[in-house]
């Protein structure tokens, strides 16, 4: 009977210990959570299946939040070019959206077409002269607006 008495009493003890331990851990961690303030929140934007009217004065955005849109990056490459050619790549994005372009040396002359901004419209070009080796090119396009990065990758035929 010592025995069971000696058990119940550890038990119980042992579950004391534990409640203990974790209301100290609790109010260490709570400590740590306090001091928060130098840390920068990230505001959330969580898209809405309902379109509201123009916003009434009282209910302007906050300038701090700055909704992120889908670029829908379109790409239309051409069939294919001669030689030397001049190369126009149409790109569709979000208007304001940054587009840049990936050419590998031997499908065009010289540099490679700068970056460029998307119009309202949105709608733009990249424009460079074909390269005088024959072959299919993969060209890389890069845009980005906001918070949003989309890519494509199009063939190109030298011929």
């Amino acid at each position: 009977m010592n025995l069971v008495r000696a058990s119940q009493r550890s038990a119980k003890s042992g579950c004391g210990t534990l409640i203990v331990g974790l209301i100290i851990l609790g109010a260490i961690g709570s400590l740590f959570d306090g001091g928060s303030e130098t840390s920068t929140p990230r505001p959330s934007v969580v898209p809405s299946a309902t379109s509201d009217p123009e916003p009434s004065p009282s209910q302007e955005p906050s300038p701090s939040v700055v909704p992120s849109l889908p670029i829908a990056l379109e790409v239309d490459p051409p069939a294919a070019v001669a030689r030397g050619a001049e190369i126009t790549l149409t790109v569709r994005a979000s208007a304001g959206s940054e587009c840049e372009i990936g050419v590998p040396e031997l499908a065009r002359e010289g540099e490679t077409p700068a970056a460029l901004f998307v119009p309202e419209g949105g709608v733009a070009t990249f424009t460079w002269q074909a390269g005088s080796t024959k072959g299919a090119w993969f060209v890389t396009v890069v845009c980005t607006a906001a918070f949003e990065r989309e890519a494509l990758e199009v063939s190109i035929t030298v011929k």
